[in-house]
């Protein structure tokens, strides 16, 4: 079957299309590919450019950190609210970790240094132990406890290390401001934005908030700073007491900071099969426990997780190319919030008293039967998630005539 072509030099927006075109070619006009190309490419860099992945292990080349990166890539573009968690609870330990240090008197530790240890930039040698990451909470006890002193890295020193391509960013910034502008102007003038432009949006919202949480944090940092311990590990331990006398699961340090601290962790079972979690770690995992930073910053993130959700209703009254499509998007758009008003009054009952500060992944989730009150709605809302998606993509084969209108900028420049 051959798909419609439309092109000609005396194009008029809707006369020369018609009511359910299909593909569209280009000439004088936005076409398919047009509409395609635009999103894909501004999902692409604004997740690219956006994702400050942890320092790799030694002995990992340049494709093992590429395709974790990519992997990384795949999460946000499906579930960019897993990211948008992750960030933020890497943000909330470098602001503890700020406040821990300042309480001890050191001004020098910065949010840089918070995040450069929590990523495993620095590098534990004891005298009777492998190297092994510690944490900046892990970091705080030894110097609380004066084991050792304050590294001596500075905040410049960590950012030299990093690798930000500002040009990247900038275009980054660009691409998607005018990707998010051009939305609202085709919204102002009352032309059809696509169910993929508003996806697109959705994920530019996430990966904005996300890029705020990880303002502090370096990029692509590829060897550590070693921390070198003149006491040995066995010492420490015995001087900790009761708190180390459990062996050890991710590091020997895991007594002045929980394994719990990363998701998977909460699950030995899936864990072992994972490189990362052989003991002791050779490297610290992305998938870090959040363990928000206040009230506030819980407000925040519900904020941009359900403006990220409600989005999708910006297109219930889009001309789908089936009915069946458009039950589906709005069925997807109706059961994905239901499930987060459901795991948000099950966060606000389990964890409605003191002390605030409380891992995600804890509590009523990893008990049963109250975990179903977790588990439930998430399986949901990821079927909404990917229901919306794929509708989303399939609407590509027949979008409404206006859709490729171009927008008119000339209309938004006042006439003198």
């Amino acid at each position: 079957m051959r798909l419609p072509h439309i092109c000609n030099s005396n194009y008029n927006a809707t006369a020369a299309i018609p009511s359910n075109p299909g593909w569209v070619g280009q000439c004088n006009q936005r076409g398919t590919i047009d509409v395609i190309w635009s999103c894909f490419s501004t999902i692409f860099i604004s997740l690219w450019v956006m994702l400050h992945l942890n320092v790799p292990a030694d002995y990992e080349g340049f494709w093992a950190s590429f395709f974790r990166k990519a992997r990384w890539l795949i999460l946000g573009a499906l579930a960019p609210e897993t990211v948008l968690l992750a960030s933020g609870g890497q943000w909330a330990s470098a602001k503890r970790s700020l406040a821990d240090m300042k309480a001890l008197g050191f001004e020098e530790w910065t949010l840089a240094h918070g995040f450069y240890a929590d990523s495993g930039g620095f590098l534990l040698r004891s005298l009777d132990s492998t190297p092994f990451p510690v944490t900046a909470k892990q970091i705080h006890y030894l110097v609380k406890k004066k084991y050792m002193d304050l590294p001596k890295i500075t905040e410049k020193e960590i950012f030299d290390k990093s690798k930000a391509d500002q040009f990247s960013k900038t275009i980054a910034c660009l691409q998607t401001s005018w990707f998010v502008t051009g939305c609202i102007g085709r919204a102002v003038q009352k032309l059809p934005v696509s169910p993929l432009e508003i996806s697109t949006c959705g994920i530019i919202l996430c990966t904005v908030a996300v890029y705020f949480f990880w303002l502090h944090k370096p990029l692509n940092v590829t060897a550590p700073t070693t921390l070198v311990l003149n006491y040995s590990m066995a010492t420490i331990l015995v001087r900790a007491g009761d708190a180390a006398e459990k062996p050890f699961w991710n590091t020997p340090m895991d007594f002045a900071e929980p394994p719990s601290v990363y998701a998977l962790s909460n699950w030995p079972s899936i864990a072992r099969h994972f490189g990362v979690y052989k003991r002791p770690f050779v490297r610290i995992p992305n998938d870090r426990n959040p363990q928000m930073y206040g009230f506030g910053q819980r407000v925040v993130y519900s904020l941009i997780v359900v403006t990220f959700s409600t989005l999708s209703f910006a297109e219930w009254y889009f001309e789908f190319a089936s009915s069946t499509e458009k039950i589906i998007w709005r069925t997807s758009c109706i059961v994905g919030e239901a499930s987060l008003l459901v795991h948000a009054v099950a966060e606000a009952i389990s964890h409605h008293a003191p002390p605030h500060d409380y891992l995600y992944i804890e509590g009523y989730i990893l008990r049963w039967p109250t975990n179903v009150f977790f588990f439930v709605p998430a399986a949901t809302y990821f079927l909404a998630r990917m229901a919306l998606i794929a509708v989303a993509l399939a609407s590509l084969r027949s979008l409404p005539a206006e859709s490729y209108v171009d927008l008119q900028w000339s209309t938004f420049i006042p006439h003198l």
